[in-house]
């Protein structure tokens, strides 16, 4: 065998084991985790890291925020605040802003209506900022799922929207009149988004 025949094939191996090794990944990724809310809820989600956000589409704060409260990005992916992922001294969420609007979009998954609560709002905190939840199947039209705010951050669809409907962005809006409007994080502190009822895409 050829020198370069062999490094070819070498390559191409490697190129395979990396292959298998980013679907043993998403595999991984896919199995069924509990998570636990600010709130103190267990939550099961049957696509564990999968369920939740993929990608902020949309960022509207009503104030100006410090770089470490203003990134979109940590306000999808599983929840992370306060474990190993998210690195001491990480703030590790996204902070709403008082009014703020943020919407979250699932690119690998759906969100659907199953039984019992099918979405669940994670917020970081001491105080749990009430939190308008509405969600979408394109981003244009958006059905009021109500509140997340003390006590629960869980939301049933039911009775709401077409019976099969695929819900693909969420979005979420700082109630102005309740909370904390002021300091370096006003208004809500989002961690996650996640479809407790999803489907792959």
């Amino acid at each position: 065998m050829s020198r370069h025949l062999a490094f070819a094939l070498v390559l191409l191996l490697s190129g395979c084991a990396q292959i298998e090794q980013s679907a043993r990944d998403a595999l991984d990724d896919a199995r069924p985790t509990t998570y636990e809310t600010s709130q103190g809820e267990s939550v099961r989600f049957a696509l564990g890291a999968v369920a939740f956000g993929d990608r902020v589409a949309r960022f509207a704060p009503t104030v100006s925020l410090a770089p470490a409260y203003s990134d979109p990005s940590q306000a999808v992916g599983a929840p992370d605040y306060g474990t190993d992922r998210c690195r001491s001294g990480d703030e590790c969420y996204l902070t709403l802003t008082s009014g703020g609007t943020v919407v979250v979009e699932f690119t690998n998954n759906t969100l659907f209506d199953g039984p019992g609560d099918d979405i669940a709002i994670f917020e970081i905190g001491p105080d749990i900022e009430a939190t308008t939840v509405e969600i979408s199947v394109d981003g244009r039209d958006y059905l009021p799922l109500g509140r997340v705010e003390g006590a629960s951050a869980l939301l049933d669809i039911a009775g709401r929207g077409m019976p099969g409907a695929q819900y693909r962005f969420v979005r979420l809006t700082d109630d102005p009149g309740q909370g904390d409007s002021g300091g370096s994080t006003p208004g809500a502190d989002l961690d996650a988004v996640g479809a407790i009822h999803a489907e792959r895409r």
